[in-house]
């Protein structure tokens, strides 16, 4: 029969291949008019050119559970169950992003734990979007490495139950797989190197505008300096001219007292001196004394007339 695995193909955990994919959509599968028309006679040389053909990924959407042409091809794989050289073949080729996608979930539902992550995780390199219709049949954009990622640590992927996968760390502690080695350790490298450069760089400016601001500073405070000393100079000049112009008022003011003080003391003895003639004058003596020279010049007169 058309649904049948091949007689030689081998079990793969303890089960038939194609018992991987549910039961309810391996019948759907069965009953889709892609089954039935594109994967009649499929073998390993013709798989390829249905991959090639393939515009979207995707396990089953609607109601009634329609089966995608992604899904379909799975479950023939699993049917014919392809040499493991052509499963390497599809996922190393560029050309054909899609054939890739199918290739790497076939090996993660048939390859051991230590091949899926030798084989799936340089894919994390491939960034090309994919078409993948979900379960409402709806069309969203995701990428590869997404899609390998879902891969390795989802339980369901494209509407299948993944089996069970080993931490990769339990593998890498039997030393049964090597630690991983990304692209971006290189660029990280470079990155560090390009940075430590760049901190040289920003370091030397650093250093430079720092010696220019300790010249600048130095030079700022000579100016200060300088200019304080002007100052000072400058001030010691105006306390002089100050002290100059007080002892010229001083001594102008002093000349000034001095001519009041003289022509006070001058009014003062002349005032003293009517005074005294005024007291003089009004004393019986004064009077007594003008009497007798009165007499004296009246006897003169008398005698020179004899």
């Amino acid at each position: 029969m058309a649904n049948r695995t091949v007689k030689d193909a081998q079990t793969v955990h303890g089960t038939n291949p194609q018992y991987l994919v549910e039961k309810i959509i391996r019948s759907r599968i069965y009953e889709s008019r892609y089954w039935k028309e594109e994967c009649f006679a499929v073998t390993s040389e013709l798989i390829v050119d249905k991959g090639m053909e393939l515009r979207y990924s995707g396990g089953v959407f609607g109601g009634n559970i329609k089966p995608t042409p992604f899904i379909c091809l799975v479950l023939k794989m699993l049917q014919i169950q392809p040499e493991k050289d052509i499963i390497i073949e599809f996922l190393r080729q560029e050309d054909f992003k899609y054939l890739r996608a199918l290739s790497a979930i076939y090996l993660r539902l048939t390859a051991t734990s230590v091949d899926i992550y030798k084989y799936l995780e340089p894919l994390y390199n491939d960034y090309r979007k994919l078409r993948h219709q979900n379960r409402q049949g709806e069309f969203v954009l995701t990428t590869m490495d997404q899609f390998v990622d879902e891969l390795l640590h989802e339980e369901r992927v494209c509407d299948i139950i993944l089996p069970r996968l080993m931490k990769r760390h339990v593998l890498e502690e039997t030393s049964e797989l090597d630690p991983r080695v990304s692209l971006l350790d290189d660029d990280n490298e470079e990155d560090e190197s390009d940075e430590e450069q760049e901190i040289e760089i920003e370091m030397q400016k650093i250093q430079k505008k720092r010696q220019q601001e300790e010249e600048f500073d130095r030079d700022r405070k000579d100016r200060r300096k300088d200019d304080r000393k002007k100052d000072d100079r400058r001030d010691r000049e105006r306390d002089r001219e100050r002290d100059r112009d007080r002892e010229r008022d001083r001594d102008r003011d002093r000349g000034r007292y001095q001519i009041r003080d003289k022509r006070k003391r001058s009014r003062s003895k002349d005032r003293s001196r009517e005074r005294r003639r005024e007291r003089y004058d009004r004393s019986p003596i004064r009077k007594d004394r003008r009497h007798e020279r009165r007499r004296s010049r009246s006897y003169e007169r008398r005698y020179r007339r004899r």
